[in-house]
């Protein structure tokens, strides 16, 4: 309205007719909209058709419809308490919050809520992180004394967590390629007192190292399973990004590969709803790695089972509340 006003002041009485309208009516035509076909139901939901089509394709017509329509619900507000700082409860009580759907240090609030701003977030006592992403640390598994190696780490809510389920005990590298982010992570481990972690500013397709009981592999990924709370993303990736990506995670599954010692676990990762970058990329990895068998992940996250691969974690939206996050972890032989 107001850059009507500036650029066609006799016209704006009209355009501020055409948005009342718009407001009046628009939730009507939308819901009457057909949605039979994936193109039918990428335009009712906003979407791009080849996100619609792999949905429909990876899940089914019923599970895709309704992960369409999820996107386009507010995001759930979770928090994880740092059990380093503070306890769970004594949190939730402090934020007028009941008691969380798991996994255990997560606190879920009502609404919007200034995170930043809340003087618990000043020292340490929590980080705003989804439910799934919560989910993958403790996959993991990391006990204390342990040696865990996080890739690709920062922003550093699933490093600091690794750290806070060893006690504080233990090493926790943490790989970051960008050295502005690299140096925001190494902030954030100082606030959550998470002592164990040691920050390397390297390339996580080329850094080495080995020895490790336990590797993280988390690496940059299409993001379709954050589409609630990054509702542009939908826009800017594209199809052709995917085979391009998927050979980026697949070399930095490599080095996590080669940093794990006989015996060890390696947990991977994406916040994506995608079966190039996720169970076909973990499969073509273990009929190359025959050393590396699937350990069935679903045991670590009971309540989120892939809807069609045993012992691999899929998180859904419209399902489970939360981020859409796939979780595979292999195990090397000893």
């Amino acid at each position: 309205m107001e850059l009507a006003k500036q650029d066609m002041p006799k016209g704006s009485g009209f355009v501020n007719a055409v948005l009342r309208r718009a407001t009046r009516e628009a939730q009507a035509l939308v819901d009457a909209l057909e949605e039979d076909t994936p193109e039918a139901a990428a335009l009712k939901h906003s979407h791009p058709d080849w996100i619609a089509e792999l949905w429909w394709e990876q899940l089914g017509p019923d599970h895709a419809r309704a992960l369409l329509a999820a996107d386009n619900e507010p995001p759930e507000t979770a928090l994880r308490v740092n059990t380093l700082v503070a306890a769970p409860a004594a949190v939730a009580a402090e934020l007028g919050a009941d008691a969380a759907p798991p996994p255990p240090e997560a606190v879920v609030l009502d609404g919007p809520f200034d995170a930043h701003a809340h003087p618990l977030h000043a020292g340490g006592a929590f980080m705003p992180q989804s439910r799934a992403s919560q989910a993958v640390a403790r996959l993991v598994d990391p006990r204390p004394g342990e040696r865990v190696l996080d890739l690709c780490a920062a922003p550093g809510g699933k490093t600091t967590h690794l750290a806070a389920l060893m006690g504080g005990e233990g090493e926790v590298v943490a790989v970051e390629r960008n050295p502005q982010r690299a140096g925001a992570l190494e902030v954030t481990a100082k606030r959550m007192r998470a002592d164990a972690v040691r920050v390397v500013q390297a390339d996580a397709r080329e850094w080495v190292g080995d020895g490790f009981d336990r590797v993280l592999v988390d690496p940059p990924c299409s993001g379709l399973g954050t589409l609630r709370s990054r509702p542009d993303l939908r826009w800017r990736i594209d199809a052709k990004d995917i085979p391009e990506l998927a050979a980026q995670q697949r070399e930095i599954l490599e080095t996590g590969a080669a940093a794990i010692k006989p015996g060890g676990v390696l947990v991977y990762s994406t916040c994506t709803i995608s079966p190039d970058e996720n169970e076909h990329l973990i499969d073509r990895f273990l009929a190359d790695h025959p050393e590396f068998t699937a350990d069935d992940a679903v045991s670590g996250a009971p309540n989120w089972e892939h809807p069609n691969v045993p012992f691999y974690v899929q998180s859904l939206p419209h399902r489970d509340g939360t981020d859409g996050f796939f979780m595979a972890r292999l195990r090397r032989a000893p």
